[in-house]
């Protein structure tokens, strides 16, 4: 087995070629037994029957005409002996007994066949050139025959197999010279390989292009993970490190407290900052525990949470429910999508109002604040996209986590914004139920 292994070692290209060596000396092994033993029956059967139907005939004949002459044709001689026969016998066949086989006469050896009747014996010798004639008629004719037409089949299965395994081989190659470390997956193309009518290399090549597609995405994930969090890091971390000074410097300062909350706040930061981008490197979301979740409360403890975090006097909240809106969804991610709207709206809002509208399929949430242009609301849900220059609120990820998790789960996201005037995020649910009416609550 491990010498098998070892031969069919090498490129597939080499194995095919090995391959068809080996069925084609197999075949023509099989070939060269099949003529030996058809020319084995032609002597043994067709000649041997053949001579001894032609001596019964001599026999029967002879029996009622003592002076039935003895055959004597271009390929067929017969020789007689015993009491009375004048006829010398030649001496190359002196001595041999009735049977058949081959008897040896100068340079050839011509078929004999001998048989006994009442003390005679005859001698039938039929022409050796004529065994062999007959030999290649029967025999080594058809099996030349079908032997070149199973070399030409061979022959076309193996250029077919050839070009199959061209492609094969071509992919293979377009997949090695590839260079990963660069990541310029728009440089493996697989055009050329497009118009093959093998379905099943033609399906092979499908695969390794959505192949590419997704290892492209992960690459281009890793990439933003990995250069974006470098770099998103460093400005909490240089608070840290900043504030931990002061409190190594002074460590009885009156500031002390302040210093301690905000270096708190920062690692509160921190974490959030961490956790949404494992989140953003994700390619699916984790399995998520469902649930019945009221709209209307988790967006008011949210709305909570957000106003103890951004302290905002001149902002005024405003809630308006036109129902209690109740849908099926892992709680813990809408109050991701909330809170970062929520956040998003009161960190750009210096004054003026946020507002928050629940109606029967969706939540709106609206603030006053400075608003976007047209093409930074395009880019808004992009990771690490600021639309204002505001280092330390904010890294740029909420509304982008925001928006995928809307994708994920089916909830339609709209966005509209006005420089000056302010912007609204709505969030679509098109399976939620409208349980009962409700008014509206200020703060």
């Amino acid at each position: 087995m491990d010498g098998l292994n070892r031969f069919f070692k090498g490129s597939i290209k080499a194995k095919l070629v090995k391959v068809f060596v080996i069925q084609v000396a197999a075949i023509s092994a099989a070939t060269v037994l099949g003529v030996y033993a058809a020319a084995v029956i032609v002597e043994r059967g067709l000649v041997q029957e053949a001579l001894s139907g032609e001596a019964e005939h001599f026999w029967t004949h002879r029996a009622a005409d003592p002076d039935f002459p003895l055959p004597n044709t271009e390929n067929l001689v017969g020789y007689l002996s015993g009491p009375g026969v004048e006829a010398e016998l030649p001496e190359w066949l002196e001595g041999i007994g009735p049977g058949f086989g081959r008897v040896r006469k100068g340079d050839s050896t011509p078929v004999l066949h001998v048989t006994e009747r009442d003390g005679h014996h005859l001698y039938l010798v039929f022409d050796e050139n004529q065994v062999s004639n007959l030999a290649f008629y029967f025999g080594i004719a058809p099996l030349t025959g079908v032997l070149l037409v199973i070399y030409v089949l061979s022959w076309m299965a193996y250029l077919m197999s050839r070009r199959a395994v061209s492609a094969v081989v071509q992919l293979a190659e377009v997949v090695r010279s590839f260079d990963f470390q660069e990541g310029r997956f728009e440089q493996m193309h697989f055009d050329e390989l497009a118009d093959i009518s093998d379905p099943e290399v033609l399906a092979l090549v499908n695969a390794f292009d959505q192949f590419t597609t997704r290892l492209e995405r992960f690459v281009a994930r890793e990439r933003n993970f990995t250069r974006n969090a470098s770099h998103e890091l460093r400005t909490p971390l240089a608070v840290l490190k900043a504030n931990l000074d002061l409190v190594r410097k002074n460590p009885e300062s009156p500031r002390l407290p302040e210093t301690i909350e905000r270096m708190s706040r920062t690692v509160r930061d921190m974490e959030s900052l961490v956790e949404t981008l494992l989140l953003l490197a994700r390619e699916s979301e984790s399995k998520l525990s469902w649930s019945s979740v009221v709209l209307n409360d988790l967006v008011a403890d949210q709305l909570e949470q957000v106003e103890k975090a951004i302290a905002r006097p001149a902002v005024k909240t405003e809630f308006h429910a036109e129902c209690l809106l109740e849908t099926e969804a892992p709680e813990r991610v809408l109050g991701i999508i909330f809170h970062n709207l929520l956040r998003n709206a009161l960190t750009f809002t210096e004054q003026g109002t946020v507002s928050i509208h629940i109606d029967a399929h969706s939540v709106t949430v609206r603030d006053t604040g400075c608003g976007m242009t047209e093409e930074d609301l395009e880019r808004a849900f992009e990771p690490f996209y600021r639309a204002h220059d505001r280092s330390n609120e904010g890294y740029g990820l909420g509304l982008a986590i925001v928006a995928r998790l809307c994708r994920r789960f089916g909830w339609p996201l709209e966005a509209e914004s006005e420089v000056g005037v302010g912007t609204s995020f709505r969030v679509n649910f098109p399976k939620a139920r409208r349980l009962a009416f409700v008014g509206r609550e200020s703060r």
